[in-house]
């Protein structure tokens, strides 16, 4: 008896325990489970991949001489970059909405509203490039493919000064200061060295060729993380912080969320880079899609699913502000100098007067993933305000193609020439004296240009992407929408109005466009609608001007001996006819 008790006892403790670990098995995940999955999940493909830790062929290496060490085995890597966006700083341009898909980058026909016009930095901007030699005016070639830019963290590099190459100016303070450039050589190519100095102390090449890895967050940033002159300064969503992001800066990147790398997203076909801001020229991969990882219905409600596949970006409210990590720059004025001793190598130098903000709310714009970027040469004109738009999507409300997104808008004033073209500055003059105008009139001298010029108002939209935040802090739906159907513009998230959405026929408001006034509320009005398969953009557009021909042309093309009714526009709708089918606008 005492045994069957036993057994039975037993049977029931191995029952529970069962139950248990289905109970567990089964249980939905919440967010941090999720993520410590997933950053579980990633560090083992780390470990896989040798994301970082040595690669067990790399440790014969016993002598680094330069490049070519690596090219030595990797001869089709090094191909690839040739013709990189990270190599050539230019690329195709099918993206851009004032090109053919020409080829336009920084080194070609690139200028912003931050340091404006790299190429006549005489190589203060080329410290970042994976070029060996700067950026020297020929093709780059295969020694020029510094490997351990992008698959070393520890590696530093530094050009060689050429005490040959100086220049002495009196600046803005009176001051007489000489600057030493780098050695560069009748080809135009710049010398570089490894910087020990800024290396962890005893480190050597060969250390670093052995312990070479796939890029991390850290190899990124090295260059991204101080574009526009400083940490933070100009995307606005990363920062040199960004490599160990807390979780409320950056819940994708953060070691105690999804730990991700940027490579997880910016795939890396063949050494092509995917993605592209607002403000950038070049496509050579395809573009990162929240989709790419997350599905089309990532809610458990259907109607933030339908915001998701609808027309607003994931991005509107899974990143409420940025520059979480660091101020960034939101303006920067030219014709106010002031002295920055970490410009130009730390000789220090004059940039304009740089306004930075911490937690900033964007500004939303649509966004169809094309955009118009400026280009040196071409004409440019202002808006109603006066102000030069050097970087705008592309897009519009209830077109299929667009949705919002948020954006940093930075600010900036820049020399306008009489013909209608922007001004490249030669802003290195601009750094030493801290004399804009005569930056610009040398840039002139150099471009060929003569007459004159006037500081206008510009501007540039840019996207930003990163910075998610932790799921609890998406909005409420109550923080866009006060259920009114015309949500007036600063009373939540979004500007309704300004965006497009309240743009609609007087007789939309009275529900008479397609049939008798009816009294509904905004929700159910927009729910019955969407059960009947009617798109936006039947109530979402203008007042139809009229018919594409006459009435009774127009109804015999598709019908015999019809005559119109009170209900034909609902049986249309129902048959999913569009109205440009019948109507012009």
């Amino acid at each position: 008896m005492k045994k069957i008790i036993r057994i039975v006892v037993c049977l029931i403790f191995i029952s529970s325990v069962s139950y248990a670990s289905y109970q567990s098995s089964n249980r939905p995940m919440n967010h941090v489970q999720k993520m410590e999955n997933e950053s579980e999940k990633n560090e083992n493909a780390r470990k896989r991949k040798g994301q970082k830790g040595q690669i067990p062929q790399h440790a014969s290496i016993d002598a680094y001489d330069g490049p070519q060490t690596c090219i030595a085995c990797h001869e089709e890597e090094a191909d690839e970059m040739l013709n990189s966006l990270h190599m050539r700083w230019d690329g195709p341009t099918p993206e851009l909405v004032n090109t053919n898909g020409e080829w336009f980058g920084k080194a070609n026909g690139g200028i912003n509203t931050f340091c404006t016009y790299a190429m006549s930095s005489r190589g203060a901007c080329f410290s970042c490039h994976v070029r060996a030699d700067g950026n020297a005016p020929h093709l780059p070639e295969r020694n020029d493919v510094d490997c351990l830019m992008c698959h070393s963290d520890i590696y530093q590099r530094t050009f060689v000064q050429d005490p040959e190459n100086t220049e002495t100016v009196t600046n803005v303070l009176g001051e007489t200061k000489t600057y030493v450039f780098g050695k560069v050589d009748e080809l135009g190519n710049y010398t570089s060295v490894p910087d020990f100095d800024k290396m962890p102390e005893g480190t050597t090449m060969v250390d670093v060729a052995r312990n070479v890895h796939l890029p991390t967050t850290a190899s990124c940033l090295r260059c991204h993380a101080k574009a526009g002159g400083g940490d933070w300064v100009k995307r606005g969503d990363m920062g040199a912080n960004t490599a160990m992001a807390t979780i409320d800066q950056d819940v994708h990147l953060s070691p105690d969320g999804a730990h991700l790398y940027c490579a997880n997203c910016h795939a890396a076909p063949h050494h092509k880079i995917g993605g592209r801001g607002i403000d950038l020229r070049q496509t050579e991969a395809p573009d990162p899609a929240c989709q790419d990882c997350h599905t089309q219905t990532p809610h458990s409600n259907s109607t933030l699913n339908r915001h998701a596949n609808g027309q607003v970006n994931c991005r509107v409210c899974h990143i409420r502000n940025f520059a979480k990590g660091g101020a960034t720059e939101m303006s920067r004025d030219w014709l106010e100098p002031h002295w920055n001793p970490a410009f130009c190598s730390g000789q220090g130098g004059f940039v304009g007067n740089e306004i930075s903000e911490s937690f900033v709310t964007p500004e939303y714009v649509w966004f169809d993933g094309t955009s118009y970027v400026y280009n040196i040469g071409e004409t440019i004109a202002p808006d109603q305000q006066g102000i030069y738009h050097m970087a705008v999507a592309n897009g519009g409300p209830f077109d299929g193609k667009s949705s919002i997104v948020p954006i940093k808008r930075h600010l900036s004033n820049m020399p306008l020439h009489e013909s209608g073209r922007i001004v490249p500055p030669a802003i290195m003059w601009m750094f030493m004296t801290g004399f804009f105008d005569e930056a610009v009139t040398r840039g002139m001298e150099e471009q060929g240009m003569t007459g004159s010029y006037t500081m206008v108002r510009a501007d540039a939209q840019m996207l930003i992407s990163h910075g998610v935040d932790p799921i609890e802090n998406a909005p409420a739906c109550i923080e866009c929408h006060d259920y009114s159907g015309t949500t007036p513009d600063g009373s939540g998230m979004i500007p309704f109005t300004a965006l497009g959405y309240h743009k609609f026929p007087e007789r939309v408001k009275d529900c008479t466009l397609c049939h008798e006034s009816e009294n509904q509320a905004w929700v159910g009005m927009h729910r019955q609608h969407r059960e009947k398969d009617i798109s936006c953009t039947s109530c979402h557009t203008s007042e139809p001007t009229g018919l594409v021909q006459e009435q009774e042309l127009l109804c015999n093309a598709c019908h015999e001996l019809k005559l119109w009714e009170e209900e034909s526009h609902e049986k249309h709708i129902e048959k999913e006819v569009e109205c440009t089918q019948c109507h012009t606008f």
